[in-house]
């Protein structure tokens, strides 16, 4: 199979203007942030970051092993501080997000951490 980045990027542009346009229209509308918009928002940065990782991803050699593991390894670290900032404004009760709405927004922004920290370290290494 080929590699065409413009798809990728193709798709993340569409799912960029949809995330923004449903957070908008949720905060127009309500007042109230939707959840599954910051879904839409992290796929957008997803497929704009395969758009440059895609052709290295197909390579099984040490370099990417290895920069895979230290993303990982980074996210999750970047993860349980998340989790420990939005714990510490929920018990401050400066939150008054639903909890769903918290836990798409700390999936997404764990999703979006480990894909941005892929694409750093693959232009480090």
């Amino acid at each position: 199979m080929d590699y065409y980045p413009k798809t990728f990027i193709m798709l993340g542009s569409l799912l960029g203007a949809m995330g923004l346009s449903v957070l908008i229209i949720g905060l127009l509308a309500d007042g109230t942030v939707q959840g599954h918009s910051f879904s839409m928002l992290s796929l957008s940065v997803l497929a704009f970051c395969m758009s440059y990782l895609y052709p290295q991803f197909k390579q099984k050699d040490e370099r990417m092993k290895a920069i895979r593991q230290k993303a990982v390894s980074y996210a999750f670290t970047a993860v349980i501080g998340y989790l420990l900032v939005f714990s510490l404004l929920a018990e401050l009760n400066v939150l008054t997000m639903d909890v769903t709405v918290i836990l798409s927004l700390i999936t997404a922004l764990s999703m979006t951490t480990l894909f941005l920290l892929l694409v750093f370290l693959a232009r480090k290494y």
